[in-house]
């Protein structure tokens, strides 16, 4: 394969799937470093990659609206053909990707073999759903297709003096400042993945009066309702920061607290890609998602895992949090 002087990467899912992929992009930075590298994510995800060294450019692409119609698929498939790219590597299956990179004669076109995958010239099966090792391992597999040589397991999450400053500010603001905390994440985007507020209620105060830990709830804007069933269940009066923070705010945050507690979500990879602890909880027997898989990326996290969430009890994972507490204090 000859070395692409134009690479096209794609991954317009959520922002953990997106994070999980920034390993596969330094790789092919490090592998292709003469290359203009060129991303697109959609716009709800973008500020996980602004600011990554690993990509020259953005482009912002919500697949739903944006591509919604004849004339904007027929618009964006001359974009690919008039940017130059010799590579692309479509790192979520998509049957339009595949037949626009086709149609734009892309010369080298990487990717899963489905959704049209006869359209591309390197085709790796997709084996993921068998969850046989972890999503940033199925990422670099695309890579290693890409050619690269060089290949990078370190997730990248780009964080700015701004975003710093953001958060020493809000946890000044709500009594945190130059303290030891955990961060306690209880939403998820998934009912299957989801465990109750009042488990969660329950620990956030075992935490607190077994541990003499200060406990802070995060989380995104969609998550306050789930966060405020929390506060309303628990003994203790605890800061909520939940939907107050803007993304790299949130990630400066984390890397600030103990240890964040959290169901399988996207601030437990933001957590893992600023250094801190996670310990996570998962429902290993849904189809496709178990922790071996979707778990904290790295050493140092610690998962409770049972056939499903609802499995967990208050005293499994406070004992895994209380481990992780211990060696850190």
């Amino acid at each position: 394969m000859l070395k692409p002087r134009g690479i096209l990467l794609i991954r317009t899912d959520r922002i953990g799937e997106l994070l999980l992929t920034t390993p596969a992009f330094a790789s092919v930075r490090e592998s292709f470093p003469g290359a203009k590298i060129t991303l697109i994510v959609k716009p709800s995800s973008s500020a996980v990659v602004e600011g990554n060294p690993s990509v020259d450019s953005i482009v912002k692409l919500d697949p739903g609206p944006d591509l919604d119609s004849l004339s904007k698929r027929f618009r964006f498939i001359r974009f690919l053909g008039s940017s130059g790219f010799d590579m692309i590597i479509i790192f979520n299956p998509s049957k339009f990707f595949n037949v626009a990179a086709f149609l734009a004669g892309i010369p080298a076109r990487v990717g899963y073999d489905r959704k049209f995958g006869f359209l591309l010239t390197d085709a790796i099966e997709d084996k993921k759903y068998l969850c046989e090792k972890h999503e940033v391992e199925y990422n670099l597999d695309l890579a290693k297709a890409a050619g690269a040589g060089v290949l990078s397991e370190k997730l990248y999450f780009p964080l700015g003096e701004k975003d710093e400053r953001a958060a020493a500010e809000i946890l000044a603001q709500n009594g945190l400042a130059g303290g030891a905390f955990v961060a306690v994440h209880p939403g998820t985007s998934n009912p299957e993945k989801s465990w109750p507020a009042e488990s969660f209620a329950r620990l956030c105060d075992k935490i607190i009066e077994g541990l003499g830990m200060k406990v802070v709830l995060v989380g995104g804007r969609e998550e306050c309702a789930v966060a405020g069933e929390v506060k309303a269940k628990m003994r203790n009066a605890i800061p909520d920061l939940t939907g107050k923070l803007a993304l790299k705010e949130f990630g400066a945050l984390l890397k600030r607290s103990l240890l964040l507690v959290s169901c399988d979500s996207a601030p437990a990879h933001i957590a893992s890609a600023v250094g801190t602890p996670v310990a996570a909880l998962f429902g290993e027997a849904r189809p496709g998602g178990s922790s071996k898989r979707w778990g904290p990326y790295g050493e140092g996290h610690v998962v409770v895992g049972r056939p499903k969430v609802a499995d967990i009890t208050v005293d499994d994972v406070f004992e895994a949090v209380s481990g992780k507490l211990c060696k850190k204090i």
